[in-house]
């Protein structure tokens, strides 16, 4: 594992040359690196050390890598990569990715997630990314100081851990700027409700705490990682995916967006000297990328960290503003990084606030994905539609036959309606009284099925009025940063809802 900005010795392990089995608790995971080894001649009384790469670990001889020969599951294994292992000289963890799961085959990565029957172990993220839980008193800070009731997202858990929310929360009380930075990556025409949720939330933020919001489209990523993606249909896609993001309802002097092939002349001499702090040892142990990825993919990382820093906004945003970013989980190792190279240039890092994922329609083991149509529900989708797809494809936590059900109730936590009720149904009252009948067996699946179909079909039509609306002009206007409204929303004095400004 790789921590903070250094590597530490890898700790030794004895290989026999007539046997690839490791000793019942070797941390391996398989191998992906180009470079073959020479397997088994080198390794007779070789002792090897496990090196992590992406969300995998390889064995390193000091001069080759192992690829083919031993690839080893972590079923042999124990988990890798955690913070217990100990962090760098910057305090943070640098490593990649979180390692496959013996148990449940749980794997969350920037680009994949998958779970066991059971779903993602949240908990065992927060360990395993050395993140920490969001507690009841820090969503009780937020309801204070903001003077509003918490977002549905904070208080059912939704958003369930973080990294330094108590330092943005001491900057605003103190009457330091702060801003918010989420992002998109533009893939497919339309948004679906998973990628709604840190919009909505980071447009709940933007109220609350009256705050400046940048929003990256990472065209440019979507185009060096998707094959048979062209460069202008990435564009279009990063154009036509921000008339969704602005049918959210952010306030235009308070929001800046951008498809990074736009604004790359502000952000390029933030990303190098982010680039110029990490190595292409630490970039594959983070990331995962090998000799057959094109070198786009590993200067990519630097262009998403730059947003962190108000040094790429001078036009609006303050020098040393802090900088705030909701994000899904898989997207920490991102900025594991960032913070790590924050620290070395003496840049404010900048605070996390994870959300848990929207499970697919097909039950918990996956997220929803636009590259799988079956598991989404999209924000174009008729009424008919969404009806169709949670009738047909919700998987239910009830049982085979009505009667059964009446005699079992349902199991809330594999109930997708349920959980996606958890998301979007704002009444907190009628949250609990489905779920006490479903569980108790006074409700049914067609039942609670029917009560989604009402909350996103409205959901949906509301987005789908406001998103025409949303002209090329109003996306113009998002994506101009040069705009006078956006100079002009100073936040260097925040007014606290007592009514007294603290500065």
């Amino acid at each position: 594992m790789v921590t903070g900005l250094e590597t530490p010795p890898a700790r030794p392990v004895t290989f026999s040359p007539q046997s690839v089995q490791p000793p019942a608790k070797v941390d391996i995971l398989s191998v992906r690196h180009p470079t073959r080894c020479p397997f088994p001649r080198f390794f007779s009384g070789v002792r090897l050390g496990p090196v992590a790469i992406g969300g995998f670990v390889g064995i390193s001889t000091g001069r080759r890598w192992c690829r083919r020969h031993l690839h080893v599951r972590q079923r042999i294994g124990v988990a890798v990569g955690t913070p217990k292992d100990g962090a760098g000289a910057s305090g943070e963890q640098f490593d990649g990715g979180i390692p496959e799961n013996q148990e449940d085959e749980q794997v969350v990565t920037p680009w994949k997630v998958e779970a066991g029957k059971g779903g993602v172990d949240y908990n065992k993220l927060i360990d395993q990314f050395g993140c920490q839980a969001i507690t009841p008193e820090q969503v009780d800070r937020i309801q204070r100081l903001t003077g509003r009731p918490p977002h549905r997202f904070l208080r059912r858990g939704l958003f369930f851990a973080h990294r330094d929310l108590d330092a943005i929360l001491d900057a605003y009380e103190k009457g330091e700027a702060f801003y918010v930075y989420t992002g998109r990556g533009p893939s497919s025409e339309s948004l679906h409700l998973g990628h709604m949720v840190p919009f909505l939330f980071t447009k709940w933020l933007q109220d609350a705490f009256d705050v400046q919001v940048v929003i990256e489209m990472t065209d440019d990523e979507k185009f060096l990682f998707k094959d048979q993606l062209g460069l202008e249909e990435a564009r279009r896609l990063g154009f036509e995916n921000a008339r969704d993001i602005i049918a959210v309802g952010f306030d235009p002097a308070k929001t800046f967006i951008f498809r990074d092939t736009d604004y790359i002349r502000e952000l390029y001499p933030v990303a190098l000297q982010i680039q110029k702090c990490v190595t292409l040892r630490q970039a594959q142990n983070t990331f995962g990328f090998t000799g057959s990825d094109n070198i786009g993919k590993v200067a990519f990382p630097a262009i998403q960290a730059s947003p962190s820093f108000a040094l790429a906004f001078p036009r609006f945003l303050p020098p040393g503003a802090r900088c705030l970013i909701p994000q899904a989980i898989d997207q920490d190792p991102y900025f594991r990084v960032t913070r790590g190279v924050a620290q070395k240039l003496s840049w404010p890092k900048p605070a996390l606030i994870h959300a848990k994922f929207l499970p697919a329609l097909q039950g918990n083991q996956t997220k929803m994905s636009a590259s799988d149509e079956s598991t989404a529900l999209y924000m174009t989708d008729t009424e008919k539609q969404l009806r169709n797809k949670i009738n047909k494809r919700a998987f239910s936590g009830g049982a085979a036959t009505a009667e059964e059900q009446r005699l079992r109730g349902a199991d809330l936590s594999a109930d997708v309606c349920y959980q996606y009720l958890k998301i979007w149904l704002e009444d907190d009252e009628e949250l609990a009284r489905i779920g006490e009948a479903y569980a108790a067996g006074d409700m049914l699946t067609g039942e609670v099925k029917k009560r989604l179909g009402d909350v996103v079909a409205a959901l949906v039509h509301e987005h789908q009025a406001a998103r025409t609306h949303v002209d090329d002009a109003v996306v113009e206007r998002f994506m101009d940063p040069s705009r006078v409204e956006l100079a002009n929303s100073d936040q260097m004095t925040t007014t606290l809802p007592t009514g007294k400004s603290s500065a």
